[in-house]
């Protein structure tokens, strides 16, 4: 294996993980455990011999699987996997490079494995690499099962897996109430040389012991390789915030994110309760999220870059002629010594800088959580005062006054109670994911086919999920007034206008088309992006699909979410159909 094939590629690393492990034999070890994960998601791939990692000449040995048609039979190739070893020795320092390119529907990805030792010392080291900015889409590669299974044999056989003085698991560890564990404890979250990320998640008073066991399992494991996970049970807390202090402790149902090194007590980055309970795995993967940004920066062991050269493929050596004498020879060592000096500079030069960006694209990252966590903080304390406010119903008199005689001027006392907007609170939902299951479980006139979930990845993995999620739930709230409504006149947009129901949606062009343009209904390759499911009862829909153009327009800004409906309230269903929920679609000015 030359320098040059093993150079950073340009490929983007999104997910680093890397650790010691001290078991003998463990170049072959991992490299089986490589390849049966590999072969766990991909049965295709074959067996075969494979080298020893100890051979002290480069040896390569390649599988590729057979790419899989699609089920139409017309051969076109839906998958293409290679499995990819390599072993090499530089410096003293034996390395065994594994390779999983993956070519799939949902992306193409390359999961990267070297194995490191000489002798004293010895290193795993796991790389995901994904063509453009990927970081939400890390978790359909798998890797964290290969890293749990890695760290898993290794705690079993004895090989101490670890980084620094910090050993990984693919478990949680419970905080005892023991003054003897919560100082010692302590000192290692403030302690500035740590270099492992610590996860604490607090009890919840409002759940279970089953379910905080739930969620520090699950987090634990997506964190594998990349932070030790701890639980705070209701017995340990107050001692944990008595030795920690406000400004570092977690309150009851939190979970909070310590990172390596010095950082100002709000760079911790913590998780309300609400968010922590909304789901098992939302605390992994948020924490997840925060960590891959940071620790794809982490430099490589010493051990790797003492086995390459100075400069590797960069340095540019010089020869000088056999019949020059002792003096020449001297002036051209020195010019090339000159030459190394001047590379060597310039290297470090762009190092600090990458690494002044990285920075300054961390603080940036952290402000934007800070505003998007205070505004959540803002949200969260308007409705507290709202629910407040109902049980003051002598002190708000007038206001439920003018509110009622809103309603009844409006006809909205036709509506079906449960779903009156005046008389029903909903929750906040998380995700669009969770918008669509809310409105699906409460709403009888707006009916969501199954198959709207699979748009929604790259909707729920951006920092904006949150506020998208709410907008969701609000169109789909402002359908199902309208579908209930008495109006028999105008559609949709003419009673958004007309209504006085809380519910309306803007009517304006920037939030409300009932049309598509007509750039894009003259074209046919734009047009076939608008035919989504829909109930066969509704007509001209045998096919069970149908063309839909009007579509609320839930954001303008970042992937520009959409959802498109048909209205069918004075048809043979009675309702509103929604047939898609997602990014913006294609146009001519618009590629998806």
């Amino acid at each position: 294996m030359s320098t040059a094939q093993i150079r950073p590629s340009a490929t983007p690393v999104v997910y680093r993980a890397m650790w010691n492990d001290d078991r003998p034999g463990l170049h072959e070890l991992a490299a089986r455990s490589f390849r049966a994960w590999a072969r766990s998601l991909h049965p295709q791939l074959g067996g075969g011999h494979h080298t020893s990692p100890e051979a002290p000449s480069p040896s390569q040995e390649r599988q590729q699987s057979q790419p899989s048609t699609g089920g139409d039979g017309n051969g076109a190739s839906d998958t293409r996997v290679n499995l990819r070893r390599e072993t090499a020795a530089h410096g003293g320092v034996s390395e065994t490079l594994l390779e999983l390119d993956q070519h799939i529907l949902e992306g193409s990805s390359l999961v990267v494995m070297r194995v490191l030792t000489n002798g004293s010392d010895s290193w795993i080291w796991v790389d995901v690499e994904m063509p453009g900015d990927r970081h939400g889409t890390v978790s359909g590669t798998g890797v964290q099962n290969l890293v749990c299974t890695l760290l898993d044999e290794a705690e079993r056989g004895g090989g101490r897996p670890r980084l620094g003085n910090e050993l990984l698991r693919t478990s949680a560890d419970w905080a005892e109430p023991r003054r003897d564990f919560m100082v010692p404890f302590a000192d290692r979250i403030r302690d500035p040389a740590r270099r492992l990320p610590y996860v604490v998640i607090a009890y919840d008073p409002l759940g279970s012991p089953a379910k905080d066991v739930d969620v520090a399992v699950v987090t634990a494991q997506q964190l594998a390789g990349l932070a030790r996970v701890f639980v705070l049970p209701a017995q340990s807390l107050n001692a944990f915030q008595v030795v920690m202090g406000e400004e570092w402790y977690v309150t009851p149902g939190e979970a909070r994110l310590y990172l390596p090194g010095e950082h100002e007590p709000h760079r911790h980055r913590t998780l309300a309760p609400e968010f922590v309970r909304s789901g098992t795995d939302e605390t992994g993967r948020w924490f997840g999220r925060l960590l891959q940004t940071m620790l794809v920066e982490r430099e490589p062991p010493d051990l790797y870059r003492r086995s390459r050269q100075l400069l590797g493929d960069r340095r540019e050596r010089y020869e000088p002629p056999p019949d020059f004498d002792a003096a020449e020879r001297a002036a051209a060592l020195e010019v090339e010594v000159e030459a190394v000096w001047d590379a060597l500079y310039q290297a470090r030069t762009e190092r600090a800088a990458a690494r002044a960006e990285r920075d300054e694209q961390s603080d940036q990252l952290y402000g934007v959580l800070e505003e998007l966590e205070g505004a959540q903080e803002r949200i969260e304390q308007l409705q507290l005062l709202l629910d407040e406010s109902r049980d003051e119903v002598s002190k708000l008199n007038a206001i439920v006054d003018r509110k009622v005689g809103e309603l009844v001027a409006a006809g909205d006392a036709a509506m079906s109670p449960p779903l009156d907007a005046s008389k029903r609170a909903y929750r906040q939902p998380t995700s669009v994911r969770d918008a669509i299951a809310s409105a699906r479980e409460n709403l009888r006139k707006v009916e969501i086919p199954e198959g709207v979930e699979q748009h929604l990845e790259e909707l729920d993995s951006a920092l904006e999920s949150r506020t998208w999620a709410r907008s969701a739930l609000d169109g789909l709230l402002a359908l199902e007034a309208y579908a209930h409504s008495d109006d028999a006149a105008g559609d949709f947009r003419e009673w958004c206008i007309r209504t006085k129901n809380p519910r309306k949606w803007p009517p304006s062009g920037k939030k409300l088309a009932m049309k598509e343009s007509k750039e894009v209904m003259r074209q046919p390759e734009l047009l076939k992006h608008r035919r989504f499911p829909v109930s066969t009862r509704v007509p001209d829909s045998t096919s069970g699909r149908l063309e839909m153009q009007a579509h609320l327009k839930l954001s303008n800004g970042s992937l520009a979410p959409r959802l498109y409906f048909h209205d069918d309230t004075r048809g043979t269903t009675g309702k509103v159909h929604v047939g898609y929920i997602g990014p913006h679609l294609p146009t001519k000015r618009f590629r998806s």
